[in-house]
């Protein structure tokens, strides 16, 4: 949608309401919408430098900055961002599950009235491993599920004392049973790559390009020759895409994708494509498009987005 959509305050609320869900309910499903929704919509509502907020951050078209820092959406926006860390990990009956990927230290209770600190070490989501550290208070049988998110197809877990490593499918937790010491580790591969997924109602026919939960965009302002464009009328050809790359301008470890463009008009696929696009991530403060149009929208390199595709219902 353009304009007027993805209103901070609503980000800040879905966050919670999926927050409430998960505790709810258990769906894995909703820690993958939730890390959707804060590595882009929420994160795209502040300036890099800290000191603006977004009253929209729409998919498509230009984004401005709050005229002003009062009212609800600056304000909620703070409050979320201070919550996030409750959302990390829970715990549960059995254990505790480890719901979002990121460099962090929890001290979480157990079942038995002890308590456990989880470590984990990690640059996702720039880089699938994640290493997750238990220091319990003493050698204890309890339960740690992991969430493994859709978009992966199958993601790989190595335990202390074991060499196999174990293989789980994307789209449930995986659940690990047995008796924990402390400094044992595990060791989360969730592999990424770059990914075409298909729009949906106003973007249908249109792709966007994802890496992991990350939502690429196109910055007009970093390319030559696209001022007066309408970006909307750009054909991108898939069979050039090339990363990641490297990128610091949205994030210190970020990625980038590029890909080659045929200008609005142009007789595609015979003519030579006009532009070489470089994607940013969705948090680019000059992101102005997200999905776009391609020759064929039923290419079977195309994906539904695997977060409103049936499941496993857990």
């Amino acid at each position: 949608g353009t304009i007027n959509l993805g209103e901070t305050c609503a980000t800040a609320y879905l966050i919670r309401f999926l927050d409430e869900m998960i505790r709810r309910e258990g769906r894995s499903l909703y820690g993958d919408l939730m890390e959707r929704a804060i590595y882009n919509g929420l994160f795209a509502a502040q300036s890099p430098d800290g000191r603006r907020i977004r009253y929209y951050t729409p998919f498509d078209g230009p984004r401005q900055y709050f005229s002003s820092d009062t009212y609800c959406c600056p304000n909620n926006y703070r409050r979320i961002v201070a919550e996030l860390p409750t959302m990390a990990a829970y715990a549960t009956p059995e254990g505790v599950a480890i719901n979002l990927y990121t460099p962090c230290e929890m001290k979480l209770p157990m079942p038995s009235g002890r308590t456990v600190i989880l470590r984990q070490e990690t640059r996702y989501p720039h880089d699938g491993k994640i290493a997750i550290t238990l220091r319990p208070e003493q050698p204890e049988v309890f339960e740690v599920r992991l969430r493994i998110p859709r978009f992966c197809d199958e993601a790989t877990i190595r335990l202390p004392g074991q060499e196999q490593a174990i293989k789980v499918k994307g789209g449930d937790w995986a659940v690990l049973k047995r008796s924990w010491n402390s400094g044992d580790q595990i060791v989360l591969d969730l592999p990424l790559e770059l990914r075409f997924v298909k729009g949906r109602r106003a973007q249908v026919g249109r792709v966007a390009i994802m890496y992991g939960p990350l939502v690429f965009c196109l910055n007009r302002k970093k390319h030559e020759g696209l001022n007066d464009v309408d970006l909307r009328l750009l054909t991108i050809n898939p069979q050039t895409l090339e990363g990641p790359i490297p990128d610091d301008s949205v994030h210190p470890d970020g990625l980038a994708c590029r890909i080659k463009a045929w200008s609005p008009g142009a007789w595609y696929p015979h003519a030579e494509p006009a532009y070489t696009l470089t994607l940013t991530e969705f948090p680019d403060p000059d992101g102005e498009a997200i999905y776009f149009h391609v020759p064929n929208p039923i290419d079977p390199a195309f994906r539904e987005d695997e977060l409103v595709t049936p499941s496993t219902g857990k």
